[in-house]
Parts: structure tokens; C-alpha cells; sequence
């Protein structure tokens, strides 16, 4: 089986090089993404594979529309050398299955269609949807990932798994925590230039919407529940304009100096637009709204909102005792653990974490029919 991983920062080529070593396979290359002149392109291709990242320059308010079109031209010229470089070694090496850090960069996005064009699986790997585990999905990752969302496909799930109860913090807290409510409802704010907000949040597109989503909804619901927001240790905003509303507001906290775990904890229940917090949450037996799209919002494991009235009738169904029943939230887990993700963390693989890669390249290849014939039929 020959796999060809391309990398494109540090932490995925350290982290190829383990797999390399840790498959103790000859025929395991490691290529960086890099540039080549390339043919020229359908603009529906070129379109695909700059859209996140034109996305997140469009969502800047500094930037003119002239200058967006500027930009979106040498992205789209990027995008086609990206492409050149890796469809050139591709057809060098002739891999059965390749492999790249991350679904939605630019770089990373010609990877996965200089595969798509030649015929081979392309296998993506990010952060675990569980803690200390890897996602490698020939699918996508994040909403777009092959997680089966029909419900049924859990309620007939009986295999039991062990789960993580504690979670490794993205930051450790500084400085004294903050006084919590007796009763409130936790609210992760997320990075506001990822992929999650800009491409699957369809009717929240910011964290100060959400902020005065959530407040508005606030207002008729039972007095005693309150709103924690902890905004994402990795985001450079400020928040100053929410920050300093929240600290007239009787039922509104910003706080910094909590772990998100702690914060679960004590909550009665976890909004989200689509956050890994939501499934975290959810390891924790702790309800949970997501208000964007998120491969967990299935009915019977999580909740799903696209509107305020929807959240109004949550928070008042939590003020009043009453969270929705979510008998599919341990079959979902279970089937996560058991299934799904490649035990341990892309920072410190070991043989297990082969042991399920070496399966899940060996499936994708066996699934995409490809191999040596593949290649002698193609030359």
C-alpha cells in the first residue's frame, strides 16, 4: 500500500514523519504541498478551493471590495500551482491513498482535488472529535466528516466504549477565577475567522450576534438561569463592547479565568454554534444546542436551533427542570470511540494509533477500488 502524505506547516510534518516511522512502511513518502505551474483550471474549481479562505478575508470590515477582488485573483492563482506541485508528484509516485492536515486552506484544498481528479482517496486528518484522539476521514472533517447523522443508525448501536472524563485544557486559566451563578447556561465563544463560523453557521456569522442572540432570548426566560460566555483562549478580538455590556448586566458573565471542563460542569446546559465544547459537553452529560451546523446535532444527542424562538423554548424548558431527553447521547459516544476516531493524539501517536490508521488508509483504498490496476489502467 503506498501512501503519499503532504504536509503543509511544521506540526504536519512532524507529525507524518511519526506515522511514517510508526507504519514502518517502505513505501510511505512525505512531500511538502509546494508551488508548480499547472494547466489552467474550470473557475468552478478554482472557486472550490479558494472559498475559505476568500471567506475569511471578506469577513474582515477593513477590507474593500477592490482589494478582495485582488486578493481572491492570487489565491486563485496559488490554488493552481498548489495543484500543479501535487498532482505532479501524485502521478510520480503513484500512491494507493494520500493524506493532508486540515479539509478548507487553500493548499490543502488542491490536494484534495488533484486526488479527486486522478482517482485516489484522499484521507484528511485534524484535531480528534474526542480528547487526546485523531480524526482521519476521507470524507472532510468537521460538519463535512462521515459521521452517520440518522438517528436510528445510533438507537441500534449497543457495543459499550470507554470514555474520557477529563479534558486537557487549551489554556490553562490565569489569574483568580471569576464568581459563577448558581444557575446558568454555559456559551464557548469560538475563533471568528474559522471554518465553523464561516462556513457552517448559517444564521449566526459572528460572536457578537450570538452574544446579542443569546441576550435577547435572555429576557423571557425565568429569572433565575443566567448566561456564561468564556470567549476561545486562541481568538485575538477583544469582545470590549460585550465585555463591558455583560458587566452592567444582571444575568450576563464574560469570564476568562475558568477551564471550559469546570464550566460544563457546573452548567445546566451548553449553547454552541458547532464547537468541540459541545461535544465535551456532551461526554459530560450535559445538554446541548447548537445553533450551526455540527455532525453531532442529531436528534436524541444534541439539540438543533435555527431560529430564536427554538432557543427561547430551550432555556425556558432548562430554567424549569425540564432538558430535552437525549437517549442517544452514550450510543453516539460509544460508536465515536469505538468507530470513528483514531485513538491518541496527533502529538504523541503510539501503536494503537497505527495500528487503527494502518485500517483506516487500508479501507479507503479497499472502498475507492484503487490500486497497481488502478494506475496501469490510467497509463
Amino acid at each position: 500500500m503506498r501512501i503519499q502524505l503532504f504536509y503543509n506547516s511544521p506540526k504536519a510534518r512532524r507529525y507524518f514523519r511519526a506515522i511514517r516511522d510508526g507504519l514502518n512502511e517502505d513505501t510511505v513518502a512525505l512531500a511538502p504541498i509546494g508551488l508548480s505551474s499547472a494547466p489552467a483550471l474550470p473557475e468552478a474549481e478554482l472557486a472550490w478551493m479558494t472559498a475559505y479562505s476568500t471567506a475569511r478575508k471578506a469577513a474582515r470590515p477593513d477590507l474593500s471590495e477592490a482589494r478582495l477582488r485582488q486578493y481572491t485573483q492570487v489565491l486563485r492563482r496559488f490554488a493552481r500551482w498548489h495543484y500543479g506541485a501535487v498532482h505532479q508528484r501524485m502521478r510520480l509516485m503513484r500512491p494507493d491513498v494520500v493524506g493532508v492536515w486540515g479539509g478548507q486552506g487553500v493548499d490543502t484544498r488542491a490536494v484534495r482535488r488533484a486526488a479527486a481528479a486522478l482517482g485516489i482517496p484522499c484521507m484528511l486528518f485534524e484535531t480528534g472529535l474526542l480528547p487526546s484522539t485523531t480524526t482521519a476521514d476521507t470524507r472532510g472533517v468537521n460538519f463535512e466528516n462521515s459521521v452517520p447523522r440518522d438517528p436510528q443508525f445510533y438507537a441500534r448501536y449497543t457495543a459499550p466504549a470507554e470514555l474520557p472524563r477529563h479534558f486537557v485544557p487549551r489554556r490553562a486559566p490565569q489569574g483568580e477565577a471569576e464568581p459563577l451563578p448558581a444557575r446558568y447556561v454555559f456559551m464557548p465563544f469560538q475563533v471568528a475567522l474559522d471554518s465553523q463560523v464561516l462556513l457552517y453557521s448559517p444564521w449566526i456569522r459572528s460572536m457578537a450576534q450570538f452574544y446579542w442572540v443569546m441576550e435577547n432570548c435572555l429576557r423571557e426566560v425565568p429569572e433565575p438561569l443566567h448566561l456564561v460566555c468564556k470567549p476561545h483562549p486562541s481568538c485575538k478580538q477583544a469582545h470590549n463592547e460585550l465585555r463591558r455590556h455583560a458587566a452592567s448586566h444582571p444575568r450576563l458573565h464574560i469570564v476568562d479565568n475558568h477551564s471550559s471542563e469546570d464550566l460544563i460542569r457546573g452548567a445546566e446546559g451548553v449553547v454552541t454554534l458547532n464547537s468541540s465544547v459541545g461535544i465535551e459537553a456532551l461526554l459530560l452529560d450535559c445538554p446541548v444546542l447548537c445553533l450551526g451546523d455540527a455532525c453531532y446535532a442529531i436528534p436524541g444527542v444534541a439539540e438543533r436551533s435555527r431560529s430564536p424562538e427554538r432557543v427561547r423554548e430551550w432555556l425556558h424548558a432548562l430554567a424549569l427542570g425540564r432538558p430535552p431527553a437525549a437517549p442517544l447521547r452514550q450510543p453516539f459516544l460509544h460508536w465515536l470511540a469505538n468507530a470513528y476516531v483514531i485513538p491518541g493524539s496527533h502529538k504523541a501517536p503510539e501503536d494503537p494509533h497505527f495500528r487503527r490508521l494502518r485500517a483506516r488508509f487500508a479501507a479507503a483504498v479497499s472502498e475507492a477500488g484503487h490500486g497497481l490496476s488502478a494506475w496501469a489502467a490510467a497509463a
